[in-house]
């Protein structure tokens, strides 16, 4: 009786202990995130120009969203982009990290540090470089279209409304490929060799060996890099409006980039607070929708 009441004691001494230890970092999250959360929420049911009294606003800043075409449509941007970035950083990367699994190791660290460069580059330098790349008359595309004789291909990328979203998504999912192409082949080198030596005995080319046994038994790190690639991917206004500050028109004005003109051009900080809140609920779907798709069995070795 004495060693169970001496356990229990030295079992809470442990878990305050802990709790000692966690409170620094528990402090600078509700610091650093909850109260700037919980400060925006309230902020949406007010109007405020960022100077004067906040005045209460109940939910008209949400009526107002509801009413706006441009945020509204700035929504529809920001998800295309997010999803279509996401689809092809994901695709990109498990085909560079399957693709980098068949090579030697030598070579497959020169790949590694070739595919994963972009990734550490800041998304306005790529968004400036992409802007030259691009450009309709001197851009090094067009340029390349030019030479080899596919003139009817050229477009003025970033300058026409049917283009401009799929470009930017694009240039987003090649930034990210090389991050997500990382995580799954640190996943890849994790599995046992006795199955891929299992494999080959019974006849499996490395095609069928990534389709049945590589990719269902990465399946967890497909769902981690996925959720990662969508939260990531939905903010995008430093790569927008590096190459295109929300144009043409209002074309890739995504709700980042509305969220900041409300706030900062209009000084209307409710509304943009409202609009900050929205885009959180959406997102929160998204990933909740998309976890759902990705779910799988989970195979343990």
């Amino acid at each position: 009786m004495k060693f169970i009441k001496s356990g229990s004691a030295l079992t809470l001494r442990t878990r305050m202990l802990g709790t000692l230890f966690l409170l620094p970092a528990l402090l600078f999250v509700g610091a650093t995130m909850i109260v700037p959360i919980g400060w925006n929420a309230a902020l949406s049911f007010a109007t405020w120009n960022g100077m004067g009294a906040m005045k209460a606003a109940g939910w008209s800043n949400y009526a107002t969203f509801f009413q706006d075409p441009v945020t509204l449509k700035g929504f529809y941007y920001s998800v295309f982009i997010a999803v279509a970035s996401t689809a092809i950083a994901v695709f990109t990367g498990l085909l560079l990290a399957l693709a980098i699994h068949r090579v030697g190791r030598k070579e497959g660290a020169f790949y590694r540090f070739v595919f994963f460069a972009p990734a550490m580059m800041p998304l306005v330098v790529i968004g400036l470089l992409f802007t030259f790349i691009l450009s309709p008359d001197t851009g090094l595309l067009n340029g390349i279209l030019r030479a080899i004789g596919l003139q009817s291909l050229e477009h003025a990328w970033l300058a026409e409304p049917g283009i401009v979203l799929w470009t930017i998504a694009v240039v987003g999912g090649w930034r990210f490929s090389g991050f997500v192409m990382m995580l799954a082949y640190t996943a890849i080198v994790s599995l046992p060799g006795s199955m891929f030596e299992a494999a080959k005995l019974e006849g499996l080319g490395y095609v069928r060996q990534a389709r049945m046994i590589i990719l269902p038994l990465i399946m967890p790190t497909i769902r981690l890099v996925t959720m990662l690639m969508l939260i990531l991917s939905f903010k995008t206004y430093d790569i927008v409006w590096a190459m295109t500050k929300g144009g043409p028109g209002d074309f890739s004005r995504t709700v980042p980039v509305r969220m900041l003109d409300v706030a900062f051009r209009y000084n209307e900080f409710g509304y943009a607070a409202a609009i900050s809140v929205m885009l959180t609920i959406v997102v929160s779907l998204i990933i909740a929708l998309s976890r759902k798709l990705t779910k799988g069995n989970v195979y343990e070795y």
